[in-house]
């Protein structure tokens, strides 16, 4: 089972007071219905790919609405066969579509009756979700959270119930639909904090937590690595123009420093300038520092590079 369909089931299992109720249901029929009109009436038709979420909703209906519906599922083709479950509702009263304001002029508002708790703006996000949500395992992909919406008015509706509470979002247009999404793992983490999949926020925390480690170790592995590289590139120019150097007698004219910096070279040709600092007392019988050492690598590569600049013209002046 995907890590989305977890959350889901968890959210499906949640006991909600009565106001509450009617707020999730709101968000996921609202979300999943769509209003068609026949001979017989208006009816209402709602599509999922999660049988669990159809035969949520057939309770609750039949409950608050006195209707009963007709279930069935078809496998549809396309770049992969799916197969969705349908629960349709014929003949029914427009108080009922009036009510979860599914005719495409009606949407919903903040300041409707239904969130005047703020604990039913959460069951009214919540319900959202369950319907048209979705969200990237953590263990697999870029964090990704997303839920899609019919209508830019109900997308703006959460989008300014989850700023209130602190939790940024953003909203794009996506092939005549409305995209709310988040991509920073821990406003993924309070957003499902605050629709109450608690079960999914541990296990979000906990593989974030993992992820994040193993990223900052590979990132510390890479860097050790690219450091190692540059610091074997520079030991071997250092000792390219030692070479040359002693090959031509300069090294006799240089400073006491510069020749003890040479002599710490020679000995320990792939150190670094931090364990050249920490061995100099064993070959000099005193202590250069790091900062001392790498003066002196400096000053005998622009000896070692002016007389090969200066060797190369002489050859030039021969030809």
């Amino acid at each position: 089972m995907s890590f989305a369909r977890e959350v889901k089931k968890e959210l499906l299992n949640i006991e909600n007071q009565t106001c509450c109720s009617h707020a999730e249901f709101a968000g996921i029929i609202h979300s999943l219905a769509e209003v068609g009109i026949t001979f017989g009436g208006m009816s209402i038709t709602l599509k999922s790919p999660i049988n669990s979420i159809i035969r949520h909703i057939l309770p609750y209906m039949k409950h608050n609405h006195q209707i009963e519906g007709e279930l069935s599922y078809r496998v549809e083709n396309g770049l992969k066969q799916q197969k969705y479950y349908y629960l349709r509702y014929d003949k029914i009263d427009s108080s009922i579509v009036d009510f979860y304001h599914l005719l495409p002029l009606d949407s919903y508002q903040i300041t409707d009756e239904l969130f005047n708790n703020e604990c039913c703006k959460s069951a009214f996000v919540r319900g959202c979700f369950i319907a048209k949500g979705s969200i990237n395992d953590p263990n697999k992909s870029n964090y990704h959270l997303e839920i899609i919406f019919k209508k830019i008015e109900t997308a703006s509706v959460v989008l300014n119930i989850l700023k209130d509470n602190d939790i940024y979002a953003s909203i794009t247009n996506k092939k005549n639909q409305y995209l709310l999404y988040i991509k920073k793992s821990e406003e993924i983490s309070k957003f499902l904090a605050f629709i109450g999949a608690s079960e999914a926020v541990f296990e979000f925390e906990n593989s974030r937590i993992l992820r994040d480690y193993y990223n900052n170790v590979n990132r510390t592995i890479n860097c050790d690595i690219a450091n190692g590289n540059r610091s074997m590139q520079y030991c071997n120019k250092q000792k390219e123009a030692i070479e040359f150097l002693e090959k031509h007698g300069i090294v006799q004219k240089l400073s006491n420093r510069l020749q003890d910096a040479i002599s710490l070279r020679k000995e320990y040709p792939d150190s670094s300038l931090s364990e050249l600092s920490e061995l100099s007392s064993n070959v000099l019988g005193k202590e250069m520092s790091k900062s001392g050492i790498s003066h002196c690598m400096r000053e005998i590569m622009k000896v070692y590079e002016y007389y090969l600049e200066k060797g190369s013209k002489n050859d030039k002046k021969d030809n």
